[in-house]
């Protein structure tokens, strides 16, 4: 399956009295980030320009940037969650 096979639904809506940050400018959809833009043009359009192919390789590697760190973050919040319960039970079973 290759990147292009795949449904990508970035969000789009755009609140009320708030400018978008980014259109597409094949099919005019709006984007509350550029890099969401960059994104959907990548994943959703055929033949791209360079800067476009740019944007979307800079995008997704962004966005692997943000997975790792968001991954980092719940490993680390579930190992403070296990050693808090592990202390607790050594407590508890020591009493």
């Amino acid at each position: 399956m290759s990147h292009r096979d795949a449904v990508v639904v970035p969000e789009t809506a755009v609140p009320d009295g708030e400018t978008a940050a980014a259109t597409c400018p094949y099919c005019d959809r709006p984007f509350r980030r550029e890099r969401l833009r960059d994104l959907h043009v990548g994943d959703a359009h055929d033949e791209l320009r360079d800067g476009e192919i740019t944007a979307y390789e800079a995008a997704v590697e962004a966005e692997a940037e943000d997975l790792f760190v968001y991954h980092l973050k719940v490993a680390g919040a579930l190992g403070v969650v296990f050693t808090a319960l592990f202390l607790l039970a050594v407590v508890g079973f020591s009493l």
